[in-house]
């Protein structure tokens, strides 16, 4: 316990020194980020007998109302190599609120399809940009919109549950390959139902690249580096190209034969990494209403896509609304890797974020983990 403490409150001065925690929550929360260290502990190293795996390296970051109240890391980011805040991972599904988000920028900017004059909203549909939408929609039915794919109301397959065709899982395809081949797809019904699909977060990456702001046109990658990453001062969140990602990225732990790992597999769905540092600060921004416009992220926030009596899909976050508490997560999985952001803003009281980043893939029950450890924020 002794050695414990030591640690949470070296990492606590650490976060002081630089500028990321408050320096009066400093005494108060070292019983916080205990408890929260022995729930982070226990939870990588399951009973022998739960048949759960052990996991190798996780880093946590927990705050209250924009002010980060603890962050560390657990175990190994890689051999000799600690696990840290700072320690990045690929946050696999995450990668969908920072798709989302800057794609409502380029909105809010009066985008442009390329080579037209007439700007694009929520309700323009997707085959006025792309060219092989011209095919799904169905017949008598309304068209597929670019905000049914934030929603994730296209009906359109996901493509890495059900690759296409002759397209190799394990391998690299080009994202104009994998575009052409997701031609052939077929609404599985009329838009407007919720069906949780990557190719919806694919062809909205697809989209950007088809957008002029001012004349100018950019990659999927250097929208979200401008509009989102250096805007917001993420510093540590980007690609896998980028070295100095590739040089603080944990390594991957496998419960199976890697897929879709490599290029352009999951872009705009799945290909960003990042730090528990750093997305807590993207939570804090998109709160604060810097991240977006007030409008914009009504649209992330927003009951569009029902899930269930509780749940809804808005842009890159699912909604919940229950016992006076709106909660706003999402997980991601991607191979080697698992990810949880949370959100939870009760009615009367200020708004809780944790952040849990691990480097192993098909981890279990990491969104109950995250729950309990918001429990503990909100009761201290």
């Amino acid at each position: 316990m002794r050695l414990a403490l030591a640690k949470t409150v070296s990492v606590a001065l650490c976060l002081l020194l630089l500028g990321l925690l408050d320096a009066e929550a400093l005494e108060a929360d070292t019983s916080l980020a205990i408890e929260t260290g022995k729930l982070v502990t226990s939870f990588m190293n399951p009973p022998a007998d739960s048949g759960a795996p052990a996991i190798s390296g996780m880093s946590v970051a927990i705050g209250r109302a924009g002010t980060l109240l603890y962050a560390d890391g657990f175990g190994s980011a890689s051999p000799g190599r600690p696990a840290t805040a700072r320690t990045i991972y690929m946050v696999g599904s995450i990668t969908k609120q920072f798709t989302a988000a800057a794609l409502l920028r380029l909105i809010d900017k009066g985008a442009s399809i390329r080579g037209r004059s007439e700007t694009i909203k929520l309700d323009t549909p997707v085959a006025d940009i792309l060219d092989a939408a011209h095919d799904w929609q169905l017949e008598g039915g309304p068209p597929i919109t670019i905000s049914n794919l934030l929603s994730m109301t296209s009906n359109l397959p996901n493509y890495t549950r059900r690759p296409p065709r002759d397209l190799d899982p394990w391998g690299a395809v080009p994202a104009r390959q994998l575009l052409t081949a997701i031609k052939g797809y077929r609404p599985s019904g009329y838009p407007g139902s919720f069906e949780y699909s990557n190719t919806s977060y694919f062809l909205l990456s697809e989209i950007m690249e088809q957008l002029a702001v001012a004349g100018s046109t950019r990659s999927y990658h250097q929208i979200l580096e401008d509009e989102i990453f250096v805007r917001l001062g993420l510093s540590d969140t980007g690609f896998r190209a980028d070295p100095h990602i590739a040089a603080g990225l944990a390594t991957p732990h496998y419960g199976r034969r890697p897929r879709f790992f490599q290029p352009d597999w999951l872009k705009g769905s799945g290909d960003v990494a990042s730090t528990v540092i750093d997305i807590f600060k993207w939570n804090s921004e998109l709160m604060a209403g810097n991240a977006l416009s007030a409008g914009m992220r009504a649209v992330m926030f927003s009951d569009s896509g029902r899930v269930d009596a509780w749940t809804y899909y808005g842009a890159g976050w699912f909604v919940s609304h229950k016992d006076e508490v709106d909660r706003y997560f999402h997980s991601g999985t991607v191979s080697g890797y698992t990810s949880f952001n949370l959100i939870v803003q009760p009615k009367n009281s200020d708004w809780v974020s944790v952040v849990l980043l691990a480097d192993s893939d098909g981890v279990q029950d990491i969104d109950v983990l995250a729950e309990h450890i918001a429990q503990l924020v909100r009761a201290h």
